[in-house]
């Protein structure tokens, strides 16, 4: 009997593994991915960022931000480019709302796709989940909502996600409406800085990026405090360490180019992942510069940088956009800030593609600035709207393409490309 028990949970246990895979796994997504993440869109995120930006909002003060159906979907679909969610989407209706998301699934028989459905409605101080489905297979809601209430209790035990929780006060839903009420904690900021690097960046890349701040802060030590230095200066002796480590040549690099990114953004990677301190910022001691400019050596490395953590295409819309806004307001628009951001998503794919050891001696041989990037100098900049209009307008016409044209081919002719 005991005998034919087992036999019988062996069985059972089988089939739920054969027959719950084809249920939940699909082979067509229920969200398509969303069209092509635009300039426009990366401009209206950054808006809806800086209006409410907690680091100037009042401690302990309840505060509101409400959003459309269609603002909803734009930020969700910002999401999907940051973290490689297939598609989602939201629809909202008095009390409730429907979120549906497709995740993309690695190789396997059942089906390439998982489409989850969720319905959730509005609860004191939170939301309820009314019920779930993953693929055809659906899940009672007072199931769901116990196994998301066991899962939220779990993860209170992180003081990150314990004071993240605690700040959020109420959520409401209307009539293609959501509204989110929020009391920000001054701490909570570096808090999630924090978390976001400990959960995306493995212990070994965070053992890499800080062995490459440590050795940039003694290169740059003995020179005085406000002075500026050529980038070469600190580049070469960052990659020659990295090739003398051999193997992974892809990481090192990674790990280099976002060192630099961080000293140059006035991050403290130290403060970031090794300490406990109440804030992450360090303004720079000493100054960067390349061909002479300090600007260069920003659009450069940090366009590097979020190229090798973030993909190229996003890393390119961030400097277009921001000659975008430069030109009406600010220094105006510069092909010359706009050529230092293709080179350094060129730099950041080379660098952790195939090529990665040779771009890697390269760097680590580089004795001048052209050795790290074409000198564009030549190129206009400091556009007003009106000017860069009329001799160039609209971006992406005929004589805007002209120049990027020019851009590329000098980018394709440089040695850190051959």
């Amino acid at each position: 009997m005991k005998r034919l028990i087992g036999w019988g949970l062996l069985v059972s246990l089988l089939a739920a593994f054969t027959v719950l895979p084809w249920l939940m796994l699909d082979n067509a997504p229920a969200i398509e991915p969303p069209a092509e993440f635009r300039r426009t869109d990366l401009a209206w995120v950054k808006m809806l960022f800086q209006k409410h930006d907690p680091r100037r909002q009042a401690p302990d003060v309840i505060h509101s931000i409400q959003l459309d159906e269609f603002e909803l979907n734009r930020l969700l679909n910002y999401a999907v480019e940051l973290n490689q969610v297939s598609g989602i989407a939201a629809e909202l209706t008095p009390g409730t709302a429907t979120l549906t998301a497709t995740l993309s699934m690695p190789p396997n028989p059942f089906g390439s796709h998982l489409n989850l459905s969720a319905e959730v409605a509005e609860a004191p101080g939170g939301i309820r989940i009314v019920s779930l489905q993953l693929g055809s297979m659906p899940l009672p809601g007072v199931l769901a909502d116990g196994m998301a209430h066991l899962a939220h209790r779990w993860l209170r035990r992180d003081e990150t996600y314990a004071t993240l929780a605690d700040a959020f006060a109420q959520v409401n839903f209307d009539e293609n409406q959501a509204t989110l009420d929020y009391r920000w904690h001054p701490e909570l900021l570096t808090q999630l800085e924090r978390k976001s690097a400990e959960l995306l960046i493995s212990s070994e890349d965070q053992e890499r990026m800080l062995a490459y701040a440590r050795q940039l802060d003694a290169l740059l030590k003995p020179h005085p405090h406000g002075s500026t230095v050529p980038l070469v200066q600190v580049v070469a002796p960052l990659f020659a360490r990295a090739q003398q480590l051999g193997d992974h040549a892809q990481e090192e690099n990674r790990a280099a180019l976002t060192a630099l990114a961080a000293y140059l953004s006035g991050i403290s990677l130290s403060k970031l992942l090794d300490e406990d301190s109440q804030s992450i910022r360090r303004a720079p001691r000493v100054l960067l510069s390349l061909h002479g400019r300090r600007d260069f050596a920003e659009h450069f490395i940090i366009s590097a940088a979020i190229a090798v953590n973030g993909g190229s295409r996003l890393a390119s819309a961030i400097g277009l956009l921001k000659e975008e806004e430069d030109a009406s307001k600010g220094s105006g628009f510069s092909f010359t800030d706009l050529a230092a951001n293709r080179a350094g998503v060129q730099l950041g794919k080379l660098a952790t593609g195939k090529a990665a050891a040779r771009v890697q001696a390269n760097l680590a041989a580089a004795k001048r600035d052209a050795d790290l990037l074409p000198d564009f100098r030549d190129l206009p900049e400091f556009m007003p709207q009106t000017e860069f209009d009329r001799r160039f307008g609209p971006i992406g016409g005929t004589r805007y393409q002209q120049i990027i044209a020019r851009i590329d081919t000098r980018l394709a002719a440089h040695p850190l490309a051959q």
